[in-house]
């Protein structure tokens, strides 16, 4: 395999968007290190992609992933933020413990996986950094999931931030935001809220239909890939018409 083939970095890389975007990695041609907090990151091991066991909350296993990730390539080319919750309180509902949880898986993790990756991006003079955001980032939603808004508005705010800091470095930051997909956890969480919170997605989504998670790994190739080499601090909204109502 050649020194030169592209490394990337997948969170969240167990199921829904992240395996999605592994599995389209993979097709591209690209070395994959797909990590999770999951037993279900052993799904990996007989599919082409390094797997690692990764807490995206915690500073030292990001440097141990990177330490890794040095080892065995010397390089990074490709980092996608992409590991996250959801939950369902208000503002009322919402307690000390989950807005911190929700905060640091969601949002610190963001801060932290563009802070561990820099310095081997700076050493290549290149880099892409896909973070996953969501169309909630954004706008208010049904009033619920409080936690989460704050969160998602958090990684978008710090991908603008970020992308700015580090153009002259051409290292690239940008955000997908998606809106509603069909992965378990968000099925998961829609089943509790109840069937008038499926309706309404529909109904508020012009496409009439859910995402595939697919859809939401394309658009992330593409931000990462070599056809969006001048776009940088971009919050690609992949949604199905959500936020152009």
């Amino acid at each position: 395999m050649s020194k030169n083939l592209e490394v990337a970095l997948v969170t969240g890389a167990a199921r829904g968007i992240g395996k999605a975007t592994v599995e389209r990695f993979l097709q591209e041609g690209l070395r994959v290190v797909a990590t999770d907090i999951v037993p279900e990151i052993e799904f990996w091991n007989s599919r082409d992609a390094i797997p690692l066991f990764h807490d995206v909350s915690k500073a030292e296993s990001w440097a141990s992933i990177l330490r890794d990730v040095k080892s065995r390539f010397g390089r990074l080319d490709i980092l996608v933020n992409n590991a996250g919750i959801g939950t369902l309180p208000d503002v009322e509902e919402e307690d000390d413990a989950g807005w911190m949880e929700m905060l640091d898986i969601n949002a610190k993790s963001i801060w932290l996986g563009i802070k561990s990756v820099i310095p081997l991006m700076r050493s290549n003079k290149s880099g892409s950094i896909v973070n996953v955001s969501s169309i909630f980032g954004v706008s208010g939603g049904f009033g619920k999931s409080a936690a989460y808004h704050a969160s998602k508005g958090a990684v978008s705010a710090v991908t603008r931030n970020a992308a700015i800091r580090y153009a002259s470095e051409n290292i690239r930051i940008n955000a997908v935001s998606p809106g509603f997909v069909k992965v378990a956890r968000e099925e998961e969480t829609i089943e509790r809220a109840g069937d008038k919170m499926s309706q309404d997605i529909l109904f508020r989504t012009p496409m009439k239909r859910w995402a595939e998670p697919s859809e939401i790994a394309s658009a992330i190739n593409f931000l990462a890939g070599k056809d969006a080499t001048y776009i940088t601090g971009v919050e690609l909204f992949v949604d199905g018409g959500w936020m152009a109502t």
